[in-house]
């Protein structure tokens, strides 16, 4: 049976997979410049209030519903300090995803895979990764540019470097 599920997942084209990836990464972006689309047209600050509020539940239920596989990103930073890793990525202007992961001095054989995994991203490179959402994301207004639109805290799960930018 398993055979089967695999030869049939295998059928499918890398042309379909990326189409349904960039699909992901689309819904995400729209979701951000309809956002910004909306909060600049509105008119009072009750209106834009409202759109605020509006679209932080949009994207908490697009994030706690959709996976959020192959995200083209630049990795940012990478720091390893007493066996906790913080990361930071960017895709686009308006797209940060953020993590922080404490590992255990004694880990079983995965969660050291997991480990040097992260350890070994790359800074300035692009990348393709999976991510976890965490549960917690940052909606900022668009006329403050020193911070990104959208702010996702997640896991990166895997990647594929595509080099440097």
């Amino acid at each position: 049976m398993v055979i089967l599920i695999a030869g049939g997942c295998s059928d499918h084209n890398d042309k379909q997979s990326v189409t349904y990836h960039e699909r992901r990464k689309s819904a995400i972006n729209i979701l951000v410049d309809s956002f910004k689309s909306q909060y600049m047209s509105a008119a009072s600050k009750p209106a834009k209030d409202s759109v605020l509020s509006d679209y932080q539940e949009k994207i908490e239920k697009f994030l706690s519903a959709h996976y959020l596989n192959h995200i083209r990103v630049h990795i940012d930073s990478v720091i390893n300090k007493n066996l906790t890793i913080d990361t930071k990525f960017h895709a686009g202007v308006d797209l940060v995803f953020m993590s922080s992961i404490e590992f255990h001095k004694r880990m079983p054989r995965k969660e050291d895979s997991f480990y040097q995994f992260m350890k070994n991203l790359k800074v300035n490179t692009d990348t393709n990764i999976d991510f976890m959402y965490i549960g917690k994301f940052e909606l900022h207004p668009p006329p403050d540019s020193s911070k990104p639109v959208l702010i996702v805290n997640a896991y990166p799960l895997s990647y594929q470097v595509h080099g440097k930018r």
